[in-house]
C-alpha cells in the first residue's frame, strides 16, 4: 500500500496528464468524423497486426505436429503407390490401364456430422456440380468414412459407417479372410466384423482393410484394428469387435472416391443377382 501511495505521490502529474490527454483525444475523434475514421483505422491495423503475430506464434508452436501429420500422410501415399500393380513409366504416352488410374479422389469439407443416432449422416460441400453421384465411397487419410446416399447441386449426404444400415466388405490383412464391417448401434467407437471363420489365427490389434471386391472402395484401405475376438458358440465364426482407424467425430476433410469402372462392375453384379 505504501508503494502505491509513493508512486502516486511521485508521478501524479504525469498520470493526470495522460488521463487528460486521452480524454481530449476522445473528444476530438468523437466530434470530428475524419479523426474518428483515422483513429478506428489505426486501431484496426494495430489489433490486426497483433492478432497476426498471435496466430503466427500458435502456428509455429504446432509446426511439429502438422509436419508429423504430413510426413505420415506422405508415407502412406508412397506405400500405396508401391503396391499398385503395373504402374506405367513416366515416359509412357499410353493412357493408364492399371489399377493406379482406376480411382480418382475429390477432396471435400465436412459441413455437418453426427455420431449419436442409429443411422448417422455427414454433409459434404461437394455435389452434382462437382461430379458427385449416389453410391460413391468416402474415405479420409486414416480410413473408411461411408457412402454417398443423396446429392444436390452443391452438397452431398453420406451415410457413415457408424450406422446400423451400413455394411462394408472387409478382410483380415494377415490371412485375407473376408468379412463384413457393421455396427450394432451401441458404442459409436466400437464396430463389429462378422463372418470370419474361427479356424483362422486372428488376434487383438490385427489390421482390418477393405476387401476391394465392390465398386465403392479401393482395396487395402485400412479400416480398423481388432479389439476383441472370440469364437461364437453356435456358429463357425468369430465374434469380433474392432475400433476404426478413423475418428469420425473429429473429421473435417475427406476424399470422395470415384471408380472409373464403377458402372461396368455394377451392371455385371446386377445381371448376376437377376439370374
Amino acid at each position: 500500500m505504501r508503494g502505491i501511495y509513493y508512486l502516486l505521490s511521485r508521478y501524479y502529474v504525469l498520470i493526470i496528464f495522460v488521463l487528460l490527454e486521452a480524454f481530449a483525444l476522445q473528444l476530438v475523434y468523437q466530434s470530428h468524423k475524419y479523426q474518428e475514421v483515422k483513429f478506428v483505422n489505426t486501431s484496426n491495423a494495430i489489433s490486426g497486426r497483433l492478432l497476426g503475430y498471435v496466430n503466427s506464434f500458435y502456428t509455429f508452436i504446432n509446426l511439429g505436429k502438422n509436419n508429423q501429420a504430413l510426413v505420415e500422410e506422405n508415407a502412406r501415399l508412397r506405400q500405396q503407390l508401391a503396391y499398385q500393380p503395373g504402374y506405367p513409366g513416366m515416359d509412357s504416352l499410353l493412357p493408364g490401364q492399371s489399377e493406379t488410374y482406376r480411382y480418382t479422389y475429390i477432396p471435400a469439407r465436412i459441413v455437418n456430422n453426427s455420431i449419436n443416432k442409429n443411422v448417422n449422416y455427414i454433409t459434404l460441400d461437394k455435389g452434382a456440380k462437382d461430379g458427385i453421384v449416389k453410391g460413391l465411397g468416402v474415405i479420409s487419410s486414416n480410413g473408411v468414412v461411408g457412402v454417398i446416399t443423396n446429392v444436390s447441386d452443391d452438397f452431398s449426404l453420406l451415410m457413415s459407417v457408424i450406422s446400423i444400415k451400413s455394411l462394408v466388405g472387409v478382410r483380415h490383412k494377415n490371412t485375407n479372410a473376408l468379412g463384413n464391417l457393421k455396427w450394432d448401434g451401441r458404442n459409436p467407437f466400437v464396430l463389429q466384423v462378422e463372418n470370419m471363420s474361427k479356424t483362422l489365427p486372428i488376434k487383438k490389434n490385427d489390421t482390418i482393410v477393405t476387401a476391394g471386391f465392390s465398386s465403392i472402395f479401393p482395396p487395402d484401405i485400412v479400416v480398423a484394428k481388432v479389439l476383441t475376438v472370440k469364437p461364437e458358440e453356435s456358429t463357425s465364426f468369430y465374434e469380433m469387435d474392432v475400433m476404426l482407424t478413423n475418428n469420425i467425430a473429429t473429421l473435417s476433410h475427406v476424399y470422395i472416391v470415384k471408380n472409373k469402372k464403377k458402372n461396368q462392375v455394377d451392371s455385371l453384379q446386377m445381371l448376376m443377382s437377376n439370374e
